[in-house]
């Protein structure tokens, strides 16, 4: 019909599904383009009438776009400049070489551009997998060298190759594929980033499994949100930034600006892996299961320096892990719609890095996993309180007071090898009850949906003894669990049998538990 109506309107009167097929058809769409079209209700209407761009487009045997031969051979181009027409020439140079001239034939150098070097060169880096050593690696440098430009790029970061659990290559024949799409929607694109970036040096081959980026989720990015989970949960009000005078406040400042150094050097050589393992060891160890443990209690005050510590992580951690980092940031500046992406790259103040604390603190961490091991040893649970731990060096009175709370003794004596006083007092005893009575009303808490922040009404009944102790405690107690009564007695029960509206009402039914081999029933709801 074009070639008989040659610069002639032609209209096409059609129903929906041919016209659809043909729009897409002469726009060279792929079928799911083409599906996707459909799906969005986008095909023409009854009554609609559409200008067509038809395009001499090359296509295989089955009406596919394909711009390889021998279909691209017959296509041919008017140009508008000189008024010649353009065709494929039969000769093909290496496609390696082509590849290699990048750098110049991008910019159309030294034609167009008349410097002595092209725009944009070399590049900070070239990043691609291990098998293009004797390919683009080598060609950009040959093409680059007999120019003599010298090297195209000043760093290579060269990628190994993603094999199955076993190490052999994946292929649809073997079954060993594993769908990227599938792993993504399940974990999360920055689980599988980060899984990339920490696993192995990029030049290393990597023996992919589905268990290892469930590990990924589970012992980074899902640590990282409970920090910050935490301190939405806990947070009272805005927190400013604030001059702190406690130990802990000071030490995590300094092993920040400490860490805001150590990725940037890293950053600077290209060490992708290096600075990744050095965010997730500050985040893991440093500020989960340091920081924010030995903080619980005085979180009002830790408050505004977690949030300055959060903000800085995730404005580290965006290059690498983008959305979680995104989300992050946002929340924690609400009135700000100011994306992390948009930011300035962290300063690192050296004036805060305090090296001999640090060195210190890192000394305190040694003697509680000294310690605790002593009581697994024994087999005393860390909540039984024991008299004394003694300890090898004098420490300040501070870090003092965070070996005892760690390692739940009543007294620190300096001097001599570490020994661990084991022996349980009554006393001792009676503290350790309550302690656990105290973790199981904690644990009811979250299991009927209420936070630290509620009040609480609760009830108990035990043995005669355990009750004797709880009523002697009761003060205590109250104090611990933000409760306004703490009562003796069964009745009446709090909530409704169904777990769904216990949760609903903030009650729970009542449960008992097994304390010092004595049974005790508790039950509690909100006021």
């Amino acid at each position: 019909i074009d070639q008989k109506r040659k610069n002639k309107n032609i209209l096409i009167i059609s129903h929906c599904d041919p016209l659809w097929l043909l729009e897409g058809a002469a726009k060279g769409l792929s079928d799911k383009e083409l599906l996707k079209i459909k799906l969005a209700k986008k095909d023409i209407k009854t009554g609609e009438w559409r200008r067509l761009e038809y395009k001499n487009l090359p296509l295989d045997r089955e009406g596919r776009v394909d711009f390889h031969r021998p279909y691209v051979d017959g296509i041919k181009f008017h140009c508008s400049k000189c008024g010649e027409i353009m065709v494929r020439v039969p000769e093909v140079c290496d496609v390696w070489f082509d590849s290699g001239c990048m750098p110049f034939a991008q910019v159309h150098w030294p034609f167009v551009s008349k410097t002595s070097k092209p725009a944009l060169f070399p590049a900070d880096y070239i990043s691609e997998a291990i098998d293009q050593t004797r390919g683009w690696f080598y060609t950009l440098l040959a093409v680059s060298t007999l120019l003599g430009q010298g090297s195209p790029y000043k760093n290579v970061i060269s990628q190994g190759h993603v094999l199955d659990e076993k190490g052999e290559k994946m292929s649809k024949s073997r079954g060993n594929v594993v769908d990227p799409w599938y792993i993504i929607e399940k974990y999360g694109v920055d689980a599988v980033r980060w899984y990339f970036y920490t696993v192995n040096q990029p030049g290393d081959s990597k023996l992919f499994a589905e268990k290892d980026i469930d590990q990924t989720l589970k012992k980074f990015i899902l640590i990282l949100w409970n920090c910050f989970t935490f301190y939405q949960t806990y947070k009272k009000t805005k927190n400013k930034k604030q001059k702190t005078k406690n130990i802990l406040d000071k030490w995590v400042v300094s092993r920040l600006n400490e860490l805001i150094l150590g990725v940037t050097e890293k950053l600077d050589k290209y060490d992708v892996t290096g600075a990744a393992r050095l965010i997730e060891d500050f985040v893991i160890n440093d500020l989960s299961l340091w920081y924010i443990r030995r903080s619980r209690k005085r979180f009002e005050e830790a408050a505004g320096t977690l949030a300055l510590v959060l903000q800085t992580v995730s404005k580290l951690t965006a290059p690498f892990i983008p959305f979680l980092s995104d989300e992050i940031y946002k929340c924690l500046l609400p009135g700000s719609k100011q994306s992390v992406h948009l930011e300035s790259w962290p300063k690192a103040d050296k004036k805060l890095i305090n090296k001999k604390l640090n060195q210190k603190m890192a000394k305190v961490r040694e003697i509680v996993t000294l310690a605790l091991a002593e009581r697994a040893k024994a087999g005393i649970k860390v909540r039984q309180p024991l008299a004394s731990l003694r300890i090898p060096e004098k420490m300040d009175k501070e870090l003092s007071e965070l070996i005892k709370e760690e390692v739940n003794v009543k007294k620190i004596i300096s001097g001599g090898i570490l020994i661990l006083d084991t022996k349980i007092t009554p006393e001792l005893k009676e503290e350790g009850i309550v302690r656990e009575v105290v973790r199981q009303i904690n644990e009811m808490r979250k299991e009927v949906g209420l936070t630290p922040k509620d009040k609480i009404s609760v009830r108990y009944f035990g043995t005669p003894g355990l009750n004797k102790i709880l009523e002697k405690n009761k003060k205590n107690i109250l104090a611990e669990i933000k409760a306004k009564n703490f009562k003796l007695g069964k009745e009446p029960l709090f909530a409704p049998p169904s777990p769904m509206l216990r949760r609903a009402s903030n009650a729970s039914e009542g449960k008992e538990v097994k304390i010092d081999q004595q049974n005790i029933w508790l039950a509690i709801r909100k006021i």
